[in-house]
C-alpha cells in the first residue's frame, strides 16, 4: 500500500468509533463576531468547563487585532499579564488552552521574513506560558490549500521541534464546511498527519452527520476537527439560543468544540449538554439533559424555575441566510397552531383558546418579571439578557391587551386598551435604546454598527401576538375610516444564484438593509445580489462595506425605482466603503452590487443599507391612526 492509501485507511479506521467512546479533545473554540467576553468572563468560561471536565479551550477572538490583523506585533504587557491569569486558570482546571493565529491574507507566499515573523510571535506566546497552537484560514479570500498545508507542515517540522511539549497543531481551513471541495482533498494529501483539522459539518452551522463525516474524513485522510456552530448567534444577534444539545452523530472525530455566543453565561446551558454529550454520545439523553441543566446552573429555585420557561421559547435562530433552525415553544406550538387557525378562518378565538393563551402569556411574562428582579443587572446573566428578558415581558403584556382589544365589548374599552398598547410599546423602545447603549460601550468600535434590537420568543409566541394585535387593529382602523390598512410591504434582499445563499433584511431605526453576512460571497461576472425597500419608506442615503476595496474596482452600485431600470450610483469610495446622500424624492426603493469585471469577486457583506424614513412596522402606523 502507499502512503495516502494507508492514511485514508487509517483515518476511515479512527472515524469507525464505537458510539460509547467519549471524545478525548472536547471543549470550546472563541471564534464568534461581536461583543467579547473579556478575561473575565473567560476565567468564569474555563472554571465551567473544569467542572463539565471539557479540556480544549481555543482563543481565536475576532476582535482582537494581535491575533488577526497585527499577528506580526507582541501583546502590551497588560495583555500578557491577563493570558497569565488565563493560563493559570485552564491548568488548574485541566483545560488546554490553545492560542489561534490567523494570518488573513497577509501572509506572503515564499516570504522567509513572514515565517520569521510568525515563528517569532509564535516564540513570544511560547515564552509566556503556551504549550498549544492554532493557525486560522477562515473567513478571507484565497483559498490556497498547499500554501495553508506548507504554513502549517512548516510549523511542525521547524517550530515544535525546538519548542518541546507542544500540544498537536490545530488549523480551521479556508473551506470549513461540506465535503468534495478540492481544496480539502489538497489540504487532505498535503497536511502532515499530525495536524488536527477543523470542520462545521454540511454546511457552515448544521447538524453533523455520520454521512458527511465519512465523505470528509475520507478528503481529510483523517478525522475531522469539529466546530460546531451552535450557539453561536453572530449571524442572528437579536435572538439568543437557549435550546438543548441535539443533532450530532458520533461517527469518529479527533476532537469537538462549540463556538457559543457572545453571550458568555448564557452559553452555558448549551455548553452544559455539548460537554455531556462528548463525554458519553452512546448515553446522552438531550431532553433530560436540558431539564436538569437549570436547577444545576442556577441554584435558587425561582431563576431555575423561570430560566426554564424564558429557555423554553427562546431557542430558535429565526430565518437567517444560514437555514439552520432548532426547535422552540414545544409545548405551546399546538395552541398557536389553533389559535392561527382560528383567527386566519374568523378573525377571532374560542373561549377555550383565548383563555390558554392568556394563560400562556401570563407565565411567560411572570417569568422574566422573575428573571429582571432576581438577577443583577451589573454582571453576568442578568446584565447579558436584560434586554431579552424586557422584549419578552413587553411582548407578552401586549398579547395580553391584544386578547383585551378582540374580547372588548365596547370603543371605550377598546380606546384604554389601544392607550395602554401605546405606553407599552413606548416603555419597549425605551429598553431597546437603553439595550444598544450598554452593548455599544461594551464592545470594539468596529462592531458597534452590528449590535442588534433583542427579540424574544420568535418562532411561535410573537408572531400569534402580533397576528392578533395588527388583526385587531386593522378591525379599529377599518371601522373609524372605512377603510382598509395599507401595510408596508417590499423589505427583501437577493443574492447570486450561484453563491447558494440566501440573504436577510433588517430595519434598526432609520437603517434599513441586508443583515451582515459573516463568510465571503463570490460574484461572478455580471452577477449582482441588493436590497429593496417598502414604498411607504423613503430613502435619503445608501452605505455599503463589502470587506476590501476590491468589489469597488470590479463592480458598481445601481439604484432602481421599480426593481427593473436601473441607474448607476455615482458613490464615494473609500476602501471599502462605498456610499452617498439621495435626494428624498428621487423615490430610489432598490440597490444592488453588480461585478461588471470579466472575472470574480470575493465580496463580505458587512453593511449593505439605506437609510430610510418612514413607519417602522404596520403596528406602529396603525396606532399612529388610531
Amino acid at each position: 500500500m502507499k502512503f495516502a492509501e494507508i492514511a485514508v485507511a487509517s483515518a476511515i479506521a479512527m472515524a469507525a468509533i464505537p458510539v460509547c467512546a467519549e471524545i478525548q479533545m472536547r471543549g470550546v473554540v472563541e471564534g464568534y463576531y461581536g461583543r467579547p467576553w473579556g478575561t473575565e468572563g473567560r476565567l468564569s468560561l474555563l472554571e465551567f468547563m473544569g467542572k463539565e471536565k471539557m479540556n480544549v479551550f481555543i482563543y481565536g477572538p475576532k476582535d482582537d487585532p494581535y491575533h488577526h490583523s497585527k499577528w506580526r506585533e507582541p501583546y502590551p504587557e497588560s495583555e500578557m499579564a491577563d493570558f497569565r491569569k488565563l493560563l493559570s486558570c485552564a491548568k488548574k482546571n485541566g483545560v488546554d488552552f490553545y492560542w489561534a493565529i490567523h494570518l488573513g491574507g497577509g501572509f506572503k507566499k515564499g516570504s522567509e521574513e513572514d515565517y520569521s515573523a510568525l515563528f517569532r510571535k509564535l516564540g513570544l506566546m511560547y515564552d509566556a506560558g503556551f504549550r498549544s497552537f492554532a493557525v486560522f484560514f477562515d473567513d478571507f479570500g484565497g483559498a490556497d490549500a498547499a500554501f495553508h498545508a506548507e504554513i502549517c507542515n512548516r510549523i511542525v517540522k521547524e517550530f515544535f521541534p525546538k519548542h518541546s511539549g507542544c500540544s498537536p497543531l490545530i488549523m480551521c481551513p479556508n473551506v470549513y464546511w461540506g465535503t468534495g471541495n478540492p481544496y480539502q482533498k489538497t489540504l487532505g494529501e498535503k497536511l502532515d498527519m499530525s495536524v488536527r483539522i477543523m470542520w462545521t459539518g454540511g454546511w457552515i452551522c448544521s447538524d453533523i452527520r455520520e454521512e458527511d463525516v465519512k465523505k470528509i474524513t475520507a478528503d481529510f485522510r483523517r478525522p475531522p476537527f469539529i466546530w460546531w456552530n451552535w450557539p453561536v448567534n453572530d449571524y442572528c444577534r437579536s435572538k439568543v439560543l437557549l435550546g438543548r444539545t441535539y443533532g450530532l452523530d458520533h461517527a469518529g472525530f479527533s476532537g469537538f468544540v462549540s463556538n457559543p455566543m457572545e453571550n458568555c453565561e448564557a452559553n452555558k446551558i448549551a455548553l452544559h449538554g455539548i460537554a455531556a454529550w462528548c463525554r458519553d454520545p452512546g448515553k446522552f439523553d438531550s431532553v433530560k439533559n436540558w431539564e436538569e441543566s437549570f436547577a444545576l446552573l442556577y441554584p435558587d429555585p425561582k431563576i431555575a424555575k423561570a430560566m426554564r420557561i424564558f429557555a423554553e421559547h427562546n431557542s430558535d435562530q429565526g430565518p437567517n441566510g444560514h437555514g439552520y433552525r432548532r426547535e422552540e415553544s414545544v409545548a405551546a406550538a399546538p395552541l398557536c397552531a389553533r389559535a392561527r387557525e382560528e383567527y386566519t378562518a374568523g378573525g377571532k378565538l374560542s373561549p377555550k383558546t383565548a383563555a390558554e393563551l392568556k394563560s400562556l402569556f401570563r407565565k411567560v411574562g411572570k417569568a422574566s418579571r422573575t428573571l429582571l428582579k432576581e438577577l443583577p443587572k451589573d454582571k453576568g446573566l442578568g446584565w447579558e439578557l436584560q434586554g431579552w428578558f424586557e422584549a419578552e415581558e413587553y411582548q407578552m403584556a401586549q398579547g395580553l391587551k391584544a386578547i383585551e382589544l378582540m374580547e372588548a365589548k365596547d370603543p371605550k374599552a377598546r380606546s384604554k386598551a389601544v392607550a395602554a398598547l401605546k405606553k407599552i410599546r413606548a416603555k419597549a423602545a425605551v429598553a431597546v435604546e437603553a439595550h444598544r447603549e450598554k452593548f455599544a460601550a461594551a464592545t470594539f468600535d468596529g462592531d458597534k454598527g452590528h449590535i442588534r434590537v433583542p427579540e424574544a420568543s420568535t418562532t411561535e409566541l410573537k408572531p400569534v401576538v402580533m397576528m392578533i394585535l395588527e388583526g385587531e387593529l386593522r378591525k379599529m382602523y377599518s371601522a373609524k375610516t372605512g377603510a382598509d390598512f395599507d401595510a408596508a410591504d417590499g423589505f427583501a434582499a437577493f443574492a447570486p444564484k450561484s453563491c447558494g445563499k440566501t440573504l436577510q433584511t433588517n430595519r434598526d431605526g432609520k437603517y434599513a438593509g441586508i443583515v451582515r453576512v459573516l463568510e465571503n460571497i463570490r460574484i461572478a461576472p455580471d452577477e449582482s445580489f441588493g436590497l429593496s425597500v417598502p414604498a411607504k419608506w423613503e430613502t435619503d442615503y445608501f452605505h455599503a462595506k463589502l470587506g476590501s476595496g476590491e468589489p469597488a474596482k470590479h463592480g458598481i452600485i445601481e439604484l432602481s425605482k421599480d426593481g427593473k431600470t436601473w441607474t448607476k450610483l455615482d458613490s464615494d469610495i473609500d476602501g471599502e466603503q462605498m456610499q452617498k446622500r439621495l435626494p428624498v424624492e428621487a423615490g430610489w426603493r432598490h440597490a444592488r452590487y453588480r461585478n461588471t469585471s470579466g472575472e470574480p469577486v470575493d465580496v463580505k457583506v458587512n453593511l449593505f443599507k439605506f437609510d430610510v424614513r418612514g413607519v417602522q412596522d404596520s403596528i406602529d402606523s396603525l396606532l399612529e391612526e388610531l
